[in-house]
């Protein structure tokens, strides 16, 4: 799978938890090759909504911040303290 759609496949699990605007906002951000930008965005909103990823989910983000070169202690703010998720 390639970036795009990676970034894409990334977005996509949080449609119906974040606004469908933002989530078509990040879309168009990864079909620009902003995929940084998108992933970025999303995860900000993800802490702004309260949405706590899943450990399939956060995996997921982890690997395609690898791909675009976001360092991964820099998604720590995701993960709620306490929680099984890192």
């Amino acid at each position: 799978m390639n970036i795009e759609e990676h970034t894409i496949m990334v977005i996509e699990q949080f449609s119906g938890k974040l606004p469908t605007e933002f989530i078509e906002e990040c879309r168009a951000l990864a079909r620009h090759n902003e995929w940084g930008i998108a992933l970025e965005n999303l995860c900000v909103q993800l802490c702004e909504y309260d949405v706590l990823p899943s450990v399939q989910e956060l995996d997921e983000i982890r690997r395609l911040a690898g791909r675009v070169g976001i360092k991964e202690e820099s998604l720590n703010f995701l993960v709620s303290p306490g929680s099984n998720n890192s």
